[in-house]
């Protein structure tokens, strides 16, 4: 579900930068503010004039105090000034939800699969996991371009935590693509799992062809792809 022209003001707490490429912003989170892991929203200044994308997929969990979006830093004016702001500073939200059906399914075992920033929806969706205690399996197959995972030692923990978690991350600045497929396909276990895509679009659009080529049913597939700007 969708709930679009509100407007929910946000109140930014911290401007962390967590690694050379990435940062979060995290909010205050409003009162009686409720969603689900895998949502999104989309955020705005009180002045509307900066232009580039304005959609962010939660970072934070829902049992989390607190409202986070990650990001690749950007060279439009709305991520210059998104990589700018300060605590204190007003923002708002003018429409949040999920219209992908892009949430973890109660007991059924599911693969995330995620390029470079692609991990923030799926950072919400483990955290939740932990705090709850979740029995679920979750397979999670992290490609990026090089070792700075985002929130790997975050990941770890909860790796430790809950064994029916398991992690593989995979640097992929020296694969090519067939090799890179080769890998992947040697991680599926089950063609009958639920499958989650998240990342730059190219990326989410090669491997969705890529599991339907290799007898994954469309239907058990879910993408958020993150655009450049």
């Amino acid at each position: 579900m969708v709930f679009k022209d509100v407007r929910i003001e946000l109140t930014v707490k911290q401007l962390r930068q967590d690694n050379s490429e990435c940062t979060s912003v995290v909010f205050e989170r409003p009162i009686n503010f409720n969603y689900q892991a895998g949502d999104w929203i989309d955020v705005d200044f009180a002045d509307t004039g900066y232009m580039g994308g304005k959609t962010y997929s939660l970072s934070s969990s829902p049992t989390e105090s607190e409202l986070a979006i990650s990001f690749r830093e950007g060279i439009s004016p709305f991520k210059r000034k998104l990589q700018t702001v300060q605590p204190g500073e007003k923002m708002y939200i003018s429409q949040y939800g999920n219209d992908y059906g892009f949430h973890l399914r109660d007991n059924k075992s599911s693969v995330l699969i995620a390029g470079g920033i692609g991990i923030a929806p799926f950072r919400s969706m483990l955290k939740e996991m932990f705090d709850m205690s979740v029995k679920n399996d979750v397979q999670l197959i992290y490609l990026n371009k090089g070792d700075n995972f985002l929130f790997k030692d975050e990941l770890e923990e909860w790796k430790r935590a809950l064994p029916n978690i398991s992690i593989e991350y995979i640097v992929t600045k020296e694969l090519k693509r067939k090799a890179r497929e080769k890998l992947l396909l040697s991680l599926i276990k089950d063609i009958t799992h639920n499958y989650y895509i998240a990342g730059p679009e190219a990326m989410v659009e090669n491997t969705e062809h890529f599991l339907i080529d290799n007898g994954v049913n469309i239907k058990d597939i879910r993408i958020d792809s993150f655009g450049t700007y």
